[in-house]
Formats: C-alpha cells, sequence, structure tokens
C-alpha cells in the first residue's frame, strides 16, 4: 500500500490497470451467496462503513461482483508480478514491505551429536570421520549425519549388553538406526539410550526431549519407548514422541500402526493421525486428533504451526537456534499459521514473525520478545 501511494508509482501503476484491463476476458461469475457472504463480512468489521450503508441504503450486487474480481485480478496476477519480478523494485520492496530491524547473524542448527559408549568415552560425531567405529559388541558406521548399528550378528555366548547414548544439543539433530534396523530421528535437545543389542522378548530404549520412530516389525518382541515414567508400546509402527521438559505435556503422535500408551494404571490405544497428550501437572491422558504434518515438520526440515501460541513459536527456535528467550512485559496474544524453513537465519525468521506486531531484540545468544 505504501508503493501504491507513492506518486513516483502513478505512471507504472496506471499502465498496469490498462493491461488487466485489455487482458482480461468475462470475469468468473461468483454466485449471488458468495458475494453477499463476502460484503456482509466487511460491513460488520467496520461500524463506519456499516452506518454509511444503512443510512444510504444502496448497493449495486453486480458492480460488488466486478470490483472484487478486479481487485483479485489486478493485485495478484500483475502488481504482485510486477513487485518481485522488476529489479529495479528489490531495493524498495526490502526497505518498504520487510521490518527494517536488523539482528546479528545467527545461524540454523545442523548435524551435530555426541555418542556416549557403555564405558562413559564419547564420540563426538561432528568431527568423526565416516566409517566404522567399534565397540564392544559389534560394529557402528558412521554416514554423514547417520549412526547404523549392525545388529547382524548375534552376541557370542556369555557377552554382555553394553548401552549407548546418542544425544544433540540445542542446535543439533541426528539420524540412528538401532540393532534391529529400526530408524531413530531425534530432534534438537534430545537422547536416547539404548542398547547394541536387543535381547530377550523386549527391545527397550529410554528417550529424552523429542524423536521420530520408524520401527522394525516383530510380533515376538514389542518395542517400548519409556520416557518420563511413560511407556509407548509398539510392535511396528510410525510414530513421534515430544517430551521436552519445558512443555507441559508428553505428546505422542501416531502417523501409521497403532501404540499403546501407558502410565501406571492408566493406558489408551492410538490410531492413526490421532495424538496421546499426557499432561504433567495432572498426569490426565488426552486422545485427540492432530495435524501429522505439523508434528513432524522438524524432521522434514521446516517449523510448521497451525494456531501456534508465541511462547510454544520461541520454546521451538530456542532450541534450534540455542539461544535464551526472555520476554518483557505482557506477552502478545498472537496465534501463528505457517511454515519456515529450519535452514533459515535467525534474522529472516524474526522479520516474518514481526509482520504479526510482535517486536524483538536480540541481544548476542538471547531474544527480547516484546
Amino acid at each position: 500500500m505504501s508503493l501504491l501511494a507513492d506518486p513516483e508509482n502513478k505512471i507504472q501503476f496506471q499502465k498496469l490497470i490498462d493491461e488487466v484491463i485489455e487482458k482480461t476476458g468475462a470475469e468468473a461469475q461468483m454466485p449471488d451467496h458468495v458475494a453477499a457472504s463476502i460484503f456482509k463480512n466487511i460491513i460488520n468489521s467496520n461500524v463506519e462503513i456499516r452506518s454509511t450503508v444503512k443510512n444510504k441504503n444502496v448497493f449495486d450486487m453486480r458492480w460488488f461482483k466486478v470490483a472484487a474480481a478486479a481487485c483479485i485480478i489486478l493485485f495478484i496476477s500483475s502488481f504482485a508480478y510486477w513487485l518481485f519480478h522488476d529489479p529495479a523494485n528489490n531495493k524498495r520492496i526490502a526497505s518498504t514491505i520487510i521490518p527494517t530491524t536488523k539482528y546479528e547473524p545467527i545461524k540454523p542448527g545442523g548435524s551435530h551429536a555426541v555418542l556416549t559408549m557403555a564405558d562413559g568415552s564419547k564420540i563426538v560425531l561432528d568431527s568423526a570421520q565416516n566409517g566404522n567405529i567399534v565397540s564392544g559388541n559389534g560394529q557402528i558406521k558412521k554416514q554423514g549425519a547417520l549412526l547404523v548399528y549392525d545388529g547382524s550378528k548375534p552376541l557370542k555366548e556369555g557377552s554382555v549388553v553394553s548401552y549407548n547414548t546418542l544425544s544433540t544439543p540445542r542446535g543439533g539433530q541426528y539420524q540412528l538406526v538401532l540393532p534391529d534396523g529400526s530408524k531413530v530421528w531425534l530432534n534438537a535437545s534430545s537422547s536416547i539410550h539404548f542398547p547394541t543389542a536387543f535381547v530377550g522378548n523386549q527391545r527397550n530404549v529410554e528417550l529424552t526431549g523429542e524423536a521420530y520412530f520408524e520401527i522394525a516389525k516383530n510380533k515376538e518382541k514389542p518395542f517400548h519407548v519409556n520416557v518420563n515414567g511413560m511407556q509407548v508400546e509398539v510392535l511396528g509402527t510410525h510414530f513421534n514422541v515430544n517430551a521436552y521438559g519445558d512443555e507441559g505435556a508428553i505428546k505422542t503422535s501416531l502417523l501409521e500402526g497403532s501404540v499403546k500408551i501407558k502410565k501406571g494404571n492408566m493406558s489408551g490405544l492410538l490410531k492413526p493421525g490421532q495424538q496421546g497428550v499426557l499432561k504433567k501437572n495432572s498426569n490426565d491422558l488426552e486422545i485427540k486428533s492432530a495435524d501429522m504434518d505439523e508434528v513432524i515438520a522438524w524432521k522434514n526440515g521446516l517449523f510448521q504451526f497451525d494456531g501456534a501460541d508465541i511462547k510454544t513459536i520461541m520454546r521451538e527456535i530456542g532450541r534450534w537456534y540455542d539461544v535464551e528467550i526472555e520476554y518483557k512485559g505482557i506477552v502478545p496474544d498472537r496465534r501463528f499459521e505457517g511454515k519456515i524453513s529450519r535452514d533459515a537465519q535467525l534474522s529472516d525468521v524474526l522479520k516474518i514473525l514481526e509482520l504479526s506486531n510482535v517486536k524483538f531484540a536480540v541481544e548476542g545468544k538471547k531474544i527480547v520478545v516484546q
């Protein structure tokens, strides 16, 4: 709107209008009930407009449909194209549409993790070479951002099963293939404690933070994820567990198969598309439908929000960019919808969020929300 109001753009804007009129054929017919609904929403949102319409009692619905169609065609197909494809406008767009707040460059997280062996020794996987890492009971292979445990060879008689821990820092994530072939994606600030071989009639791991699982099927050996006193039992399925300490609940989301959630005498069975929410302060279990694309967006390299509040968003941003979050004054009551790449620099993410009238100040590795 600022660009439209600039007198320097008057001639260019007039040319665009002329081009649209010349190139546009007959407008698509808008049903009367749709046009009436749109008009009703407009006048109900503004007292002054509503009063004017009531006083004059004049409105041509056919004119409204033409005007609505013309606005859509003009601003989307022509002016937007001119703005974003004409190189001469690049500098003006940057200074007019995008917030001008400048932030220190803070890069996004990446593939960072530490493997802690049974004897307490640690391997920083960021700097480890690709190839085999020999453990006490088999081989571990590093393949870029993936750690693969070789479970093809049975344990020698008398061997003791050892346990390793894969942990990611704030700003890190990693992938793991367990000895049974199950796949795990570990989110930032998370860890998984697991055996180097699954023996007996169960497969047990312990989780902190968040992870997405694709479990290898084995009816004789159910897979258990233990987290904060809660247990997720599966045979073979795809699911996500979010159990961060700073979240108010443990959320188990099922994409495929079936899982049972148990804690004490309480239990619940999830179907695909459902999420079990175990509230920490009351231990109540709620089973509800959930958007699975939003649940596993982090695994697919995205921040995805569907009505999330600013605190929920900032917790996720803080973990991924390894920054501290501080609030000053009243926390803005805003709800956000949309997707942002997790590869984006923090400054770009904050500029997008600022479009909803939330202000940020970056002080080193701290973000102040105002």
